[in-house]
Order: structure tokens, then C-alpha cells, then sequence
């Protein structure tokens, strides 16, 4: 089993965490201030021979067409953040050239389509954008329902209409996802714009990290790529140095406050019984200041790496590689907690840098509720990527 923070794995790991709590928490929030977005119950608009063109020119642009992403509403509410997700999505596909709206565009009461495409259009008059084109979209429903609308405009930058798309939960598209939520509208809304846009399969795989990919690392907290690229070499060095490496291990950080200083000597003895390396505690305790306060777990991860490696490179062990980790548990449920650990080179480098939670299958089979068993979990994790 190999795995890597920087690897394909553990990134739709880490998204699948991140969007189920950011989304859930939006969800939240809007239903339970009892919001009522507007839905309508007319039938699709058709297409004029003019639209047609219009939609014919922007799909004839490819990837190089450019596209500003007005703040996309959901059950009303404008939010940045899935407004952020969409843009990473087409950037995915291969849009390469995706600007984020700063001014929300409010349909107000208008329930029909016809009009709010007109009021769209006037919108970006008095509000002129950069790009080509514009995008706005909305996520309708209510506490009763939930979601259970997509509307979703394009309008060229001289306002004119050239692209219109309305989902219901009648529509087969809708009825495929399963659960309706921010993310998988998030997904269908892509999926039937990138046509438009010229964008398909070789597009996306020809597709590069840009400006979206950069927002979503900045938000997460994690570093450049720069810094994450050599891990996976590393990580090959590391397995190939074992059993007969060396590894000091430093007392596990608990609830973010407190290390257990003969802890060290416990988790260092699964280690080495495991047959992975020469693992030994640490002489001295260190407890590291990064903070959990952030709802971001990832972010938390990130930050404890960060300072963990200036540690490890200011205070160099006698050792092939140092192992810090960071646990979070609550003896009564064990899906609230984490499991987090760093090791790193006698460079100080990062080799490994590994989160777990409630998501991952890994942390779902020890059910962790005691320092024992995040010990249980980081012993199984590691030798995935030693053995």
C-alpha cells in the first residue's frame, strides 16, 4: 500500500473530508434560518437562432476562453466557497482562464427565468467584468426539501444571453446523484457547462494547476507543490533504509495541550516489534504550539507539519528520521477525533506527512478512543507506506 499526502489517494481523501464538513456546515446554517430561495415552475426557455451562435463561439474558444464566476447563491446566499469549488472543477476540466466576481448579482424575486437573465445582463453592464464571459448559478430549496434546484446563466460580456440551464428533482440528471447537495450540483453544473465551453476528456487531462488549484492550497494550508513533489521519493528512500534505519520517536501531542512523556517508549516499541525500523523515544518532550482552533483540519495538519520541520532542522537527532504525531480522541465516540503524524529526514525534511479521521478506512477499522489506539492506527498507517 503506498500512500502520500502529495499522491491522487490521499488528495480525494482529504477533499472527500473537507467538502462533507465545510458543505454540511453551510447546509446547516442556511436551513436552519428557515431561508426560502425563489423556484419557478416554468418550463425551460428554448434556444434562438441568436443564442445559438453566441454558444457556438464560446465552445469554439476551448480552454482559452475566459470566465468570470459570479458569487453563486445557495438557497439565496451567496458563498465564496462554492463559488471557489466551481471554479477548481473547470479548472480541472482545462478552463484555464477563470476569474472570481466580487459583486453578487441578486435575481431578487424574480421566480422565472426569462427576467432574470434579463436583470443578469443588466447587471453586468453596470458592473463590467474582465472576462469574455460571466457565470451565475443558484442552488434553490428549502428546510422542507433541501436543495432541489440548478439555475445556471452564461451572458457574454456585453450581457447578451448565451447559455441557460434550469435541474429539477423530475430532471434524469438530478435523479442520478443520489444526494443533492452543493458539491455533486457543484459537479453537475460542470459537467453540462464544460460542453459549452469546449471543454471535455482531453481537455481535463491536459489540464494544469492554476489560480483556482493555488486558492484551494492556500485555503487548506497546504504548502507550495514545490514542497509536496519530492515526499513520494522520499517515502521510496525511507522504505528502502528500513528495517536497519533508525527512528526517534517524540511523545504524541493529546487534545492539542498535553504530551505524555512515557508515551514515546510505548508507540516507539510497536514500531520496532512491527518489524518496520529501529524506533526509540525521544530524550526530551516537545509540544508543539499549532493549533486546532481552526476549523480546517487540514490547515491544522499543514501548520503542525510546518512547525514540527523547523523544529526537527534546528535541533537535529542522532537519527535516520524523527516521528511527531497529534491525537485527538474522545473515549465515548470515536468519530471525533484525528489522528495526525510527521516524519521527517535528518535534514529535518518532510518524508511523511499523514492525516486520518473519521472518513478514511484506515481510522473506520480501529474505531479509535484512547492514546492506545491512536497509537493502533499511526503503527497500521505507517507500515502502508514502509512495507
Amino acid at each position: 500500500m503506498k500512500n502520500s499526502v502529495g499522491n491522487k489517494n490521499m488528495k480525494q481523501a482529504v477533499w472527500s473530508a473537507w467538502k462533507t464538513s465545510v458543505f454540511g456546515v453551510l447546509l446547516g446554517v442556511l436551513f436552519a434560518s428557515g431561508w426560502t430561495s425563489a423556484q419557478e415552475a416554468t418550463q425551460k426557455p428554448g434556444v434562438s437562432p441568436k443564442q445559438q451562435k453566441r454558444i457556438e463561439l464560446m465552445k469554439s474558444k476551448g480552454p482559452g476562453t475566459s470566465l468570470t464566476i459570479l458569487p453563486i447563491r445557495v438557497v439565496g446566499r451567496p458563498f465564496d466557497r462554492v463559488t471557489e469549488v466551481v471554479g477548481l472543477l473547470l479548472e480541472r476540466q482545462g478552463l484555464k482562464n477563470i476569474e472570481l466576481g466580487k459583486a453578487a448579482f441578486d435575481p431578487g424575486t424574480q421566480t422565472n427565468m426569462e427576467p432574470m437573465t434579463i436583470s443578469l445582463g443588466e447587471f453586468i453592464q453596470k458592473n463590467p467584468i474582465v472576462t469574455e464571459y460571466a457565470l451565475y448559478a443558484e442552488y434553490n430549496g428549502n428546510r422542507q426539501t433541501g436543495l432541489k434546484e440548478l439555475r445556471a446563466v452564461v451572458v457574454d460580456k456585453t450581457g447578451a444571453v448565451v447559455w441557460i440551464d434550469r435541474l429539477t428533482p423530475q430532471d434524469e440528471a438530478v435523479k442520478s446523484l443520489g444526494s443533492i447537495d452543493p458539491m455533486t450540483l457543484s459537479d453537475l453544473l460542470v459537467q453540462r457547462l464544460s460542453p459549452q465551453l469546449g471543454l471535455n476528456e482531453e481537455t481535463a487531462k491536459a489540464a494544469k494547476p492554476g489560480k483556482m488549484a493555488a486558492l484551494m492550497d492556500a485555503r487548506s494550508g497546504m504548502p507550495p507543490e514545490k514542497e509536496r513533489t519530492p515526499l513520494p521519493e522520499r517515502q521510496n528512500e525511507m522504505k528502502k533504509a528500513m528495517p536497519k534505519a533508525t527512528l526517534v520517536v517524540f511523545p504524541a501531542r493529546i487534545g492539542g495541550d498535553t504530551a505524555n512523556a512515557t508515551s514515546a517508549a510505548d508507540l516507539a516499541k510497536m514500531i520496532t516489534d512491527a518489524g518496520l525500523c529501529k524506533a526509540v523515544a525521544a530524550k526530551q518532550s516537545v509540544l508543539l504550539k499549532a493549533t486546532h482552533a481552526d476549523p480546517n483540519e487540514m490547515k491544522a495538519l499543514w501548520d503542525m507539519a510546518r512547525e514540527f520541520r523547523d523544529y526537527a532542522k534546528k535541533n537535529p537527532a542522532d537519527a535516520d528520521y524523527v516521528l511527531y504525531a497529534d491525537y485527538v480522541f474522545n473515549p465515548k465516540n470515536w468519530e471525533q477525533g484525528i489522528v495526525h503524524f510527521v516524519v521527517c529526514d535528518r535534514k529535518g525534511e518532510w518524508v511523511i506527512v499523514d492525516m486520518q479521521n473519521s472518513h478514511h478506512p484506515d481510522y473506520q477499522s480501529i474505531k479509535p478512543t484512547s492514546e492506545q489506539d491512536c497509537d493502533k492506527l499511526l503503527v497500521k498507517r505507517l507500515t502502508g507506506y514502509l512495507k
